[in-house]
């Protein structure tokens, strides 16, 4: 066991697992790694907005915290799509400069940098056509040993996600019976953020004609 700190909460979890939580990212010992590059293997699931008694249940979980995301595609200098996030977390803002390349559905390729505030407001002008910035409140939390991270969209108040990160494309996922899960969108790529960046691009766009 590792212990780690993300926010205000301390966290204790198996070695060799990647989490992020409370708008920091943590490494341990070990990310998947395919021919030398880092893997993200991560399961995704389309869940019914959570009620008031259901956040409440949610809140008082060990690892609980609520963050505020903005994330943006671009044109990365490759010509790949790219993201930049930011996270903020009570007072304190991280941003992020990722690339993700999709291997299977499950599992992408990885790349991620820290970046400066300065450098996301230059990028954030580079936005990707016919997309528009995702906003989301992440709540994460640990059941049964396992780190989720819930996600509620502010331009669709009927859309919220639960993510999890894995270890291995096999391993079992013990869901959280407090969350009222629609499906598991893994494999369904309509649900991949990029694709819910073109869908709100274009919910805006037919709004403004």
């Amino acid at each position: 066991m590792f212990v780690f700190w993300a926010g205000s909460c301390c966290f204790s979890a198996p070695t060799n697992e990647r989490r992020s939580c409370g708008g920091v990212s943590i490494v341990s010992h070990n990310k998947p790694t395919i021919n030398g590059r880092e893997v993200e293997i991560e399961r995704k699931y389309i869940v019914v907005p959570p009620s008031d008694a259901e956040l409440d249940i949610i809140r008082s979980l060990d690892g609980f915290s609520e963050s505020f995301i903005e994330q943006i595609y671009i044109t990365d200098i490759n010509g790949g799509n790219a993201r930049i996030r930011r996270r903020r977390f009570d007072d304190v803002c991280k941003y992020y400069y990722t690339v993700k390349q999709n291997i299977n559905g499950i599992s992408k390729f990885e790349s991620e940098r820290e970046i400066s505030e300065s450098e996301y407001n230059a990028l954030r002008g580079s936005i990707k056509e016919n997309t528009r910035p995702i906003k989301k409140i992440r709540r994460c939390f640990l059941f049964d040993g396992q780190l989720f991270e819930l996600d509620v969209y502010e331009l669709d108040e009927n859309l919220a996600t639960l993510e999890i990160e894995l270890q291995s494309e096999d391993q079992q996922v013990r869901l959280p019976p407090f969350v009222s899960v629609v499906k598991d969108a893994t494999f369904d790529g309509s649900y991949s953020n990029f694709s819910l960046a073109h869908r709100l691009g274009s919910v805006i766009d037919a709004e403004n004609k």
